[in-house]
């Protein structure tokens, strides 16, 4: 019995050894399984690198318009200033109206004639209109204006001092009396207010005469966009300027919405006949000056060398300075109160010379609505 138990001891004792051993040897396979099975880690996802987009390139700046020097308006190309300025003397009697490129010219004079009349020049620089006229005669401070311009004056005889004037040589002439093929006279008017020209025969006559075709003028001085005239200047929406003969009584009305003045002479509308509108200034300034009474006609001497009070209307206001000329061939200035030259509005460019018969009145429109509208309440 006793040895059966140690038999049986044995037995179980060698069970559990080898259960043990096979334990082990489950445990090694299973690790050696495991170890063989090991997976490579797996690769990160690196992000694209971010690719910032290039800035769109500055622009390039627009080119600055050429403009024309006596507007400031802007121009097609240099060939459009690449010629020499005409001044025309213009026939202002009411049986002459409406007349054909005032509305067009760069620059227009009225001036003081015998009788209590005006006469007008028109200025033409870039784009002469293809008529032009009625075209009438000669005085010799007519004459200092195209002098001033360097400009081909062009007319229809004149005074007996002009012409002496003329014949000087200081300034170039095409005279109707001397040339006429280059005109010719509208049957439907009546003479003497019925004599036209034409830019391509002014033109054409210059080449003829071999004379200089490029003279290009002084340029006036112009407002930036960002400026404006000055806020202290007087407000000023209509202008009056009456020459003594009545039908020779001007007025300007200042439209803000265009920022032109509207034409009118002799309390109707002054039209250009080529482009069938009513006239329309940007600027209207005011020469005073001295006249003597020469003889029994009325004829006129005018100096407009020196200096004497101007005034300038722009914008629907009033300024008040001087203008100065040194000599006879330099140009003429208009100066604000500080001395420096006035700052223009674009666009046509009126300067009415006065003398002391001639009557310049202004008025704010809108004072007076609200003056009487504080008088009704």
């Amino acid at each position: 019995m006793t040895e059966n138990k140690h038999k049986y001891r044995f037995f179980h004792k060698g069970l559990l050894l080898l259960l043990a051993a096979l334990l082990l040897l489950s445990l090694i396979a299973a690790c050696t399984k495991n170890a063989g099975e090991f997976e490579e880690p797996s690769e990160i996802e690196v992000p694209p690198p971010i690719i910032e987009p290039e800035p769109d390139p500055e622009p390039e700046p627009e080119p600055e318009p050429i403009r024309n020097p006596l507007t400031h308006m802007p121009v097609a190309d240099e060939a459009a200033l690449e010629r020499r300025g005409v001044v025309v003397s213009i026939d202002n009697y009411k049986p002459a109206r409406p007349q054909a490129g005032i509305g067009t010219a760069d620059i227009m004079y009225e001036v003081p004639a015998e009788g209590g009349i005006s006469r007008l020049l028109a200025l033409f620089f870039v784009d002469a209109p293809e008529i032009i006229g009625p075209v009438r005669s000669a005085r010799p401070y007519i004459v200092d204006v195209a002098r001033e311009w360097q400009g081909l004056f062009v007319h229809c005889g004149g005074s007996n001092d002009a012409l002496n004037y003329l014949a000087k040589g200081h300034v170039n002439w095409l005279n109707e009396m001397s040339y006429s093929k280059y005109f010719w006279r509208d049957k439907s008017r009546r003479m003497p207010h019925n004599l036209f020209t034409s830019s391509e025969n002014i033109y054409n006559f210059l080449e003829a005469k071999d004379w200089e075709l490029l003279n290009t003028p002084r340029a006036l001085s112009f407002f930036s966009p960002e400026e404006s005239p000055p806020a202290d200047a007087a407000k000023a929406d209509i202008i009056r300027i009456d020459y003594p003969d009545r039908g020779n009584r001007n007025s300007y009305i200042y439209n803000p919405d265009t920022t032109l003045y509207a034409r009118s002479i002799g309390d109707e509308p002054h039209i250009d006949t080529n482009t069938e509108g009513q006239v329309q200034a940007a600027n209207i300034l005011v020469q005073r000056v001295k006249a003597k009474v020469l003889d029994s006609v009325g004829r006129l001497e005018i100096n407009l060398v020196g200096e004497g009070e101007a005034m300038l209307f722009t914008r629907g206001t009033m300024q008040e300075g001087t203008w100065k000329r040194a000599s006879l061939d330099s140009p003429t200035y208009f100066l604000g109160a500080d001395g420096e030259e006035w700052s223009l509005s674009p666009g046509q460019t009126w300067i009415q010379l006065v003398d002391g018969v001639t009557k310049v009145a202004y008025e704010d429109s809108m004072a007076q609505e609200e003056q009487l509208i504080i008088n009704n309440e």
